[in-house]
């Protein structure tokens, strides 16, 4: 997650199928925050760093964890390697810093919260090397990301597909004219398996003892995020 990439997620208008998936994922965000604002017995008085914010301000369930951890008490860093400063004039308190950010730069972090940013970060390796980044920040990190194996991947918007072996979807996705995402830079789904041996390998390389949580909210009947809490 070193590059700076430009890619237009929105479009240039907000539909109504837009609407619809916003107040979806509105609501299932909310659900997550509210089991990790429990698991860690509260969020106020608290520092946190959102890794891999994003720069979109027109979406109501963009960076909405900043907006309830700021409204909530907490202290809140955010960073990212797209251009995010102009977040500073969006939420009052927030504090953006530079990517990649330094464990030095902060005088305590109690968690890092990365919102769907590691299905984003390219290869297998690259993931291992992306959770090794958020360990090595603070002494708790909070990773969620979309589901695989729900019906629906809400990247493309197009369902089943991406069930079928990596190299066959990033084929169709190909011929479907949707390039960006068949590139496995910008998009390499997890399932559960897959986030799980990711975790559990990058808290081995660890010296730290790791409590582990998992959240599973669903969507239509189906698991649509997979949700990990490791702490210390």
């Amino acid at each position: 997650m070193r590059e700076v990439r430009e890619y237009d997620y929105f479009g240039d208008r907000i539909s109504w199928l837009d609407k619809l998936r916003m107040k979806s994922s509105l609501r299932i965000r909310r659900q997550i925050y509210d089991w990790f604002a429990q698991e860690i017995g509260g969020v106020a008085g608290k520092v946190f760093l959102d890794h891999g914010s994003t720069p979109d301000t027109e979406h109501l369930d963009s960076n909405c964890w900043i907006r309830w951890l700021l409204e909530d008490g907490a202290r809140v860093y955010a960073t990212s390697p797209e251009d995010i400063q102009h977040l500073e004039t969006v939420f009052s308190g927030l504090t953006v810093v530079p990517f990649p950010p330094q464990p030095e730069r902060f005088d305590r972090l109690d968690f890092v919260t990365s919102s769907a940013v590691i299905e984003h970060v390219g290869n297998q390796a690259q993931q291992l090397q992306y959770l090794r980044e958020l360990l090595s920040l603070a002494s708790g990190i909070l990773v969620t990301t979309p589901n695989r194996y729900h019906w629906l991947d809400f990247h493309t918007k197009i369902p089943l597909i991406h069930w079928l072996p990596r190299p066959q979807h990033r084929r169709i996705l190909n011929l479907l004219g949707l390039k960006f995402w068949a590139q496995e830079k910008n998009l390499r789904l997890l399932s559960n398996k897959d986030l799980k041996l990711l975790i559990n390998n990058a808290i081995i390389e660890n010296k730290h003892p790791y409590q582990v949580s998992w959240f599973k909210p669903k969507f239509f009947g189906k698991v649509s995020n997979l949700v990990v809490l490791a702490r210390q």
